[in-house]
């Protein structure tokens, strides 16, 4: 029994720890930063936005995107592609990360679409 036990606990382990790989680092600082980070500590870690934009309510929005070339996409054999995140950022009138949002997409054949995500943030004109 204690054999079952055990091997369960190495198993959920290794899956956990599996799993934790495929988060994409970005998502893993902004869980921990929201509701606590400053605009500062968020651009030190992050880098600066590609887009900076403010609601009506005086909430400043920065948009991330990371563009990754598919591995292989090079060799004649590969599917070419590449995927993009986009990730928007809200902070407080004090500058604070109240909520972000991620979103993802896999462009099949274009090495460096012009967009990241279809319907992506878009600032309010």
């Amino acid at each position: 029994m204690k054999a079952l036990a055990l091997g369960t606990l190495v198993s959920l382990a290794v899956i956990g720890t599996g799993c934790a790989l495929f988060i994409p680092k970005e998502t893993l600082y902004l869980r921990s930063a929201t509701d606590r980070a400053t605009q500062e500590e968020v651009k030190q870690e992050l880098g600066p936005p590609r887009l900076m934009s403010s609601t009506q309510t005086g909430e400043s929005v920065w948009v991330y995107e990371v563009r990754e070339i598919e591995p292989g996409s090079q060799n004649t054999w590969a599917t070419a592609g590449s995927w993009c995140d986009e990730y928007v950022l809200t902070f407080d009138g004090q500058g604070i990360l109240r909520r972000w949002a991620h979103r993802t997409q896999f462009h099949g054949g274009e090495m460096m679409p012009t967009y990241c995500v279809r319907d992506g943030f878009k600032p309010a004109s």
